[in-house]
């Protein structure tokens, strides 16, 4: 992650000289960031990811002049890569495919809890508990706890009110707290 100064730095010649070696050089500092946040928003399918990152960077290129500097570049590409996925989402209507009613289904509720016994959750079982979640949920979680933005930054990124944010972050732990649960047997 670049400082505030390099990125105001990189910016300031984006603007004054057109300069595509210092856009280059913000691609490359931010492009995994926003790659791995569109991986999640679209539940891995990558094909997906590259048109969505690719048409977020190009609107970042040509809004550059656009940015005021109030948040860092980082947050402004975020909330791009967080809008051209919801548009994505508007323009296709794709249907939202939740497997949380499908776990709950098979998880038995007749057998107790076994405290004695260490959770055993593989990555492969969070990534699938957390691909359960709903878009909105899945967005702040993976914003929160793998990006690391806090819920101010949050609700700027997605334009939802904090107590949203925080609602939505409560949901997701619950949710994801109940379906790993599974795995400690």
């Amino acid at each position: 992650m670049l400082s505030r100064v390099q990125e105001l730095t990189l910016i300031a010649r984006c603007i004054a000289a057109d300069s595509r070696d210092a856009f280059g050089q913000l691609v490359y500092a931010y492009a995994d960031d926003i790659r791995r946040l569109l991986l999640s928003l679209t539940k891995g399918d990558v094909a997906l990811v590259d048109d969505l990152a690719q048409e977020t960077f190009l609107k970042a290129y040509l809004a550059i002049r656009s940015f005021r500097g109030a948040a860092r570049f980082r947050t402004w590409l975020y909330r791009i890569a967080y809008n051209e996925f919801q548009t994505y989402m508007r323009r296709n209507r794709m249907e939202q495919v939740s497997l949380t009613d499908e776990l709950t289904d098979n998880m038995s509720l007749s057998e107790p809890a076994r405290p004695d016994m260490e959770p055993d959750v593989t990555d492969k079982d969070l990534n699938e508990a957390i691909m359960s979640l709903s878009d909105s949920e899945r967005a702040v979680t993976q914003l929160f706890y793998f990006d690391g933005f806090s819920v101010a930054r949050i609700s700027e990124i997605t334009g939802m009110p904090q107590g949203t944010v925080k609602s939505y972050l409560h949901r997701s732990r619950a949710k994801l707290a109940k379906l790993l649960e599974k795995y400690r047997y």
